[in-house]
Order: C-alpha cells, then structure tokens, then sequence
C-alpha cells in the first residue's frame, strides 16, 4: 500500500507539467499528421509509453537519425569530429549496409534525419540512399557545409529538405568556424541546386532549401545582412542557429553577445562558466527516448545525439533485429535512469532538450 500510495504521489506532482508538455506535442504533430500521416500510430503508441513512464516504448521509432559517415572535411572548433575527438573509428556506411538497417527501422517511421558526426557528402553513396528512402515514403531530411556536395544528384535523390549552414557572409568570418571551407563554393553548389530545382520543377514535399546561419561571437553583426543575402537567393527558410558550445572556454571564444541566441542561462555562465541549457521540457522527461533511434555509421544504436563517443550503445542494428534493441534491456534501463532522476545522466547536462521539433518540419 506504501508503495502505490509512493507511485500516486509521484505521479501528482508531475502530471501537470508532464499534460501540457504532451498537449503542446500533441497540437504540433496535428498539424503534420494531416500533411504526412506516416507513423502516427508508432507516435501514439509511444506518447503513451512517455506520459505513464514505462520504460519500454509501445510504438516503435517514428524519428531516424542516421550517420552515413563520421568523417568531415572541416575542422569546426567545437564539433567532436572537427575537433579530432570523436574517438569512434572513421568510415563511410555502404549501401548495402544502409539497405539492411533501414528495411528494419523505416516500415513504421515518419522521417529520417541524414546526418550526424560527418559531412553527409563525403560518403558518394548517400544520393542513392536518400532515394531508397524516399521511394520508402520517408520524408528525408538533411544538413550540409555545403562544400561537397553534388547539386543535381542531390536534385535527383528526391531530398525533402537540406540545410546548407554557415558561419558567416565573407570567407574571413565564415572560415573563422568552418575551418577549411570555402564559402565561395557552398553558396556555388547551393544556388547550382536551387537553379537546378526552378528548372526541373519539383512535387509540394520535395526539394526545399534552408539557409542556415551559424550564429557567433564574431559573426552576430552579420546577421541583417545573412537574412538579405537568403532573400535574395530564394531560399525557402532562412535559419539563425543558436550555436553550442562543450566547454566554457568555448562560450567565451564563440557564443554571441546577444541573448537572443544563447541556448543557455547566461547568468550561471557569466558567474561561473556553467553550461545550463535553459529547459524547453520538464525534467525527468524525454520524448527522444520514445519517438527516436540514433545509429551510427557502423550500425551501433546510441540513446540520442547527444552521445557522439558512442559511449551508450544499446546495440547494432547490422546484427541484431529491431525489437531486439529498441526494448532492449540497455536502453529500457537508460529511459528509467532518465525518468528517475536526469540529472545523473551524463549525457543530459548539455542537452537544452529540445524535443522532436523536426518531426514537425515539411
């Protein structure tokens, strides 16, 4: 009786932030479900899995995100591949194993997203994956530094949406991030595609473009002018990122003077460099855990995006069935860690836990 009465109690005290957090969810995937209603019985399944707190999720992943390679041209500072930090073996994912992987996790999905740790780019094969899934029914998504990439293949992949990102409008500002990059190129490839896609017409769903701009300490008084510049290109969305930062030493070297671009809580930085994202969910709460999978380029399942060392793995969808993992005893055990008490889970501290806002992209 002590301990149904324990039960009730915790559930008192969460429930109303845990109902509105759902009630916001629930209003946003409304919205998608009437453009593209693939995975909607997956969604509810594991809505429910989320709001009683079970660690298994009822419904499998509606969200893929998937790493066609861990390797990048670029040296960005603060990216643990850039940084030469990632500690994960370099390497490009076949087709062949790509093919395997997704025949087990696309039935049931929304979308995947084609990225990770590398440039998805580098890996010549991803075009004929983006195809795969597309001709799947997967609304595909994706984002680029833009240097390598093949503007009519891209075209020809029947991508949904790229996002070419970058660090600013001059080379001078934009390699100060982008190391290696030649902004010259990126905005090349990027109004070839745009040209290519005026030119062979594209379906309502298909063929969108995002300019993203990686918001900076040393870029932030270009921000005016970015917005111009996408303007002008005809591009269909125009990004600020609010940039992430792994140490305080990188807060002070790259995060902006504006607050309107901070993820975290200035205050706690300015007195004593703490990174505290500022919370967009209750805590104890992650919808990734139920709506998610993250796989690596080597197969492996990790709980999220937040663990690029791969120090989580739940898995290898390369060896092992779906079910096999996703309600596996590892990540069951980690969505219990998170419900019970996130605060002791590494890999949440720098997360500002910004749920599945591209699940309701499109």
């Amino acid at each position: 009786m002590r301990s149904l009465n324990n039960i009730k109690e915790k559930f008192r005290k969460i429930l109303p932030l845990r109902l509105k957090l759902q009630v916001m969810t629930w209003l946003k995937f409304a919205q998608t479900i009437y453009r593209r209603p693939r995975g909607y019985h997956n969604f509810i399944l594991s809505t429910i899995s989320q709001m009683i707190g079970s660690s298994k999720a009822f419904g499998h992943p509606v969200s893929i995100t998937i790493e066609p390679t861990n390797i990048c041209n670029l040296r960005c500072p603060v990216c643990e591949t850039g940084a030469n930090i990632l500690g994960r073996k370099p390497q490009m994912m076949t087709y062949e194993e790509f093919i395997k992987i997704i025949d087990k996790v696309g039935p049931g999905a929304n979308h995947v997203m084609f990225y990770f740790m590398g440039e998805t780019f580098l890996n010549k094969e991803v075009y004929r994956m983006i195809r795969y899934a597309r001709d799947m029914g997967l609304y595909v998504m994706t984002c680029t530094n833009g240097d390598v990439v093949d503007p009519q293949a891209l075209y020809e992949s029947g991508i949904n949406l790229v996002s070419f990102q970058i660090g600013g409008i001059t080379q001078e500002t934009h390699s100060i991030y982008r190391i290696n990059s030649n902004l010259s190129r990126v905005m090349g490839n990027l109004s070839r595609y745009i040209e290519i896609i005026r030119l062979g017409g594209r379906k309502p769903t298909e063929h969108h473009v995002e300019l993203g701009f990686i918001a900076m300490r040393h870029n932030e008084g270009e921000i005016e002018e970015f917005m111009k510049v996408a303007e002008k290109m005809g591009v269909d969305r125009k990004n600020i990122i609010n940039p992430c930062v792994r140490t305080p030493q990188q807060g002070r070297d790259f995060l902006p003077q504006s607050d309107d671009y901070w993820i975290y809580e200035r205050e706690k930085f300015v007195q004593g460099g703490c990174l505290s994202p500022k919370k967009n969910y209750p805590k104890n709460s992650c919808p990734w855990l139920y709506y998610s999978i993250t796989i690596q380029v080597d197969g492996s399942v990790v709980p999220c995006c937040r663990d690029p060392h791969g120090r989580y793995i739940a898995g290898n969808l390369l060896k092992q069935p779906l079910n096999e993992i996703w309600n596996g005893p590892k990540l069951r055990e980690f969505r219990k860690a998170v419900f019970n008490n996130q605060t002791d889970v590494n890999i949440c501290r720098l997360c500002p836990g910004e749920g599945l806002a591209p699940l309701f992209k499109g």
